[in-house]
């Protein structure tokens, strides 16, 4: 009697510390704020706006993460290898835009597999983030992506890009808006690939300078969380909140 109450005393804390399931995968907003580090991030590309800003990035010793869509990295495969050449981190943004809470598990598969396939075939390393078009998710999504060993990134500061702004307007939402930490969301392009991107670029004209000018380092998602570039490895920090 006593040994089987002891076996299933053993039985009961391995099952407490290997759970059946995943857990969620981390939704991350910002990082530390006692760093002096932040991560510019630019959605729907590529597109031919994204070679102008890469150029711009360049200049200002910059480090940025663009979320792409499938279907534009198709398009686009030269500008996809041009941004990893230079150190920028290519990740996930989905296939077509589609909004997630709105389709089924089928079509997050897809939509988050072709990516995946399209951006192995241009040599971008492994990717362990992911950005859900319209910033649409749900619980069952996040324990989706907690079963594949991914990452929700979301953003701090929005720029604005996306409301048709000019470029001083977006200049000011940025710099207004910039903490330690902060994750910032332009756009170098859109899911039908028809919206004109030049007030992003000129306002990267006014933000970059300014950005550095106050001490920030900008660096890539990744960089910003201290978390290796690689699918299924756990990072070591803490995970971030909502600001």
């Amino acid at each position: 009697m006593l040994a089987g109450t002891l076996i299933a005393a053993i039985l009961l804390s391995l099952l407490r510390l290997s759970p059946v399931w995943a857990e969620p995968a981390a939704l991350i907003v910002h990082g530390s704020p006692a760093e002096k580090r932040i991560a510019l991030t630019f959605d729907d590309g590529p597109s031919p706006y994204t070679q102008e800003i890469c150029s711009l990035l360049c200049r200002y010793q910059a480090k940025a993460t663009f979320f792409v869509l499938g279907c534009h990295a198709l398009q686009y495969p030269r500008i996809i290898r041009g941004l990893l050449k230079h150190g920028h981190e290519v990740e996930n943004h989905s296939f077509s835009h589609k909004r997630f809470p709105q389709v089924d598990k089928a079509a997050w598969q897809q939509e988050l597999e072709r990516t995946e396939a399209e951006l192995d075939c241009l040599g971008s390393p492994d990717r362990n983030l992911f950005r859900p078009p319209y910033s649409n998710y749900n619980q069952r999504f996040l324990n989706y992506l907690g079963h594949l060993h991914e990452r929700l990134v979301l953003w701090s500061v929005d720029s604005g890009d996306w409301r048709g702004l000019d470029d001083v307007a977006i200049a000011a939402n940025v710099l207004k808006g910039v903490h330690n930490g902060a994750i910032i969301i332009f756009h170098d392009g859109d899911e039908l690939g028809r919206r004109d991107h030049k007030n992003t670029v000129d306002a990267l004209r006014i933000v970059l300078p300014a950005l550095k000018s106050r001490g920030y380092e900008m660096v890539t998602v990744s960089e910003l969380l201290h978390i290796p570039n690689t699918k299924g490895s756990v990072p070591s920090e803490p995970e971030h909140a909502h600001p």
